[in-house]
């Protein structure tokens, strides 16, 4: 996959952002006016959405095993909680009803708009106040998002909930080894795993993609899904950066 997330990517990029869906100017409130929706209601989902947030806020001051294991939780709780309400099948049947009228080329091909995620980061505290800087993601090529696109029609969302946790993971094992030798005195010559970067990139590219679909007027049924998909992103995004990937 042709997707490069690293501190390269986040020096200088503030003022560029990060996506959200543009074209349309379609936000969260915008799809409940559409459909004449109302904010659902899911005190569940609204606890588990808070404990992802503060997650990420903590990561975007300081990097610790410890924030990244609360953000992989937080993903594995909301994946047993789709999995529970049938939510896969219904982002299923969301996205193809969104093919049938729109095209699969025209879900593919849907750009990401800067400014609007922008507005959106502040509430994780990626306000010019955070350690970590507003990433930049990279373009996600053609045959990524096409095979991204297949997943989703194919498995719905829980199931990349699941693998992100376990990259997580992974990314806190590797902060806990560089914070351990440092509170030692002990200087790790070779402080990045390459392997544990790669997974990062990976699925950076497919929270991405899903953050495209999540912040489009198409799941008001769900009670914050572009905050959701945004929290997801920055908190990876936030790992990656303070891992030095």
């Amino acid at each position: 996959m042709s997707v490069e997330v690293g501190r390269r990517v986040f020096v200088g990029s503030v003022a560029a952002g990060l996506p959200l869906l543009a074209g349309g100017g379609a936000t969260l409130a915008f799809a409940q006016r559409q459909n004449g929706a109302t904010r659902v209601q899911d005190p569940v989902f609204d606890q588990l959405l808070t404990d992802m947030k503060g997650a990420v806020r903590s990561l975007g001051q300081a990097g610790s095993g410890e924030h990244t294991r609360r953000l992989a939780s937080s993903l594995r709780v909301f994946a047993a909680w789709g999995a529970s309400t049938q939510f896969d099948s219904r982002v299923k049947e969301t996205l193809r009803e969104v093919v049938r009228r729109e095209g699969r080329d025209a879900l593919l091909r849907r750009n990401l708009d800067a400014a609007m995620f922008k507005a959106e980061s502040r509430e994780f505290g990626f306000d010019g106040t955070s350690a970590v800087p507003l990433p930049v993601p990279a373009p996600v090529d053609f045959a990524t998002r096409q095979w991204i696109v297949d997943d989703l029609l194919a498995n719905g969302v829980t199931p990349r909930w699941q693998a992100v946790a376990a990259t997580l993971d992974d990314a806190a094992r590797a902060l806990d080894r560089i914070a351990s030798a440092r509170s030692a005195g002990v200087t790790l010559v070779a402080q990045v795993d390459p392997s544990v970067c790669r997974m990062i990139q990976q699925e950076m590219s497919y929270l991405n993609i899903q953050m495209v679909f999540w912040c489009a007027p198409w799941f008001y049924w769900v009670p914050e899904p572009c905050g959701m998909a945004t929290s997801a992103y920055l908190g990876v995004a936030a790992v990656g950066w303070w891992y030095g990937c």
